[in-house]
């Protein structure tokens, strides 16, 4: 087994006080990103992420050794 860095990040992290538990990790930004479009539309009914979120989500993204 290796330790690789993902991408980590959760709702809370953006919204602190949103109340949404949810948390996702991916091996690069990109990734993470689309995986946080997805979550944004099925969830907070949101048909695209306004810039100023998306400021805000890049902000809170954390890097993360995972053990593969």
């Amino acid at each position: 087994m290796a330790d690789k860095p993902y991408k980590q990040l959760g709702c809370l992290d953006v919204q602190p006080s949103g109340g949404c538990g949810f948390q996702v990790r991916a091996e690069t930004e990109s990734e993470l990103m689309q995986l946080v479009a997805t979550h944004a539309k099925q969830c907070h009914e949101l048909d695209s992420i306004p810039p100023e979120m998306a400021a805000q989500v890049k902000a809170a993204i954390k890097t993360v050794t995972v053990t593969v």
